[in-house]
């Protein structure tokens, strides 16, 4: 990784981010649907678990893409551990 990313890796890392959230919308989304559509039980459970993973993933997947493309010691979710101070 370099230490500072050029304006068009920047650029492309939030779209990137932006692109999953509304990717795990998307498919909440879907899982909405294909609960209320089908009356069978087992659509209704298949529905719920998609609902249950997209928004899992939503919330998840550009946290931890963020964490990976953060600056050291620059982000909340990156920062160093003060020393420990010895006795």
């Amino acid at each position: 990784m370099t230490e500072e990313p050029s304006p068009a890796q920047s650029r492309n890392r939030y779209l990137m981010i932006t692109a999953t959230r509304l990717i795990g919308a998307a498919g909440a989304v879907f899982g909405l649907v294909l609960t209320a559509r089908y009356p069978q039980w087992q659509m209704k459970v298949l529905g719920g678990a998609i609902v249950l993973s997209a928004i899992y993933m939503s919330w998840v997947v550009p946290l931890a893409l963020a964490h990976r493309w953060a600056t050291p010691g620059n982000v909340r979710t990156n920062r160093r551990r003060p020393p420990k101070l010895r006795k």
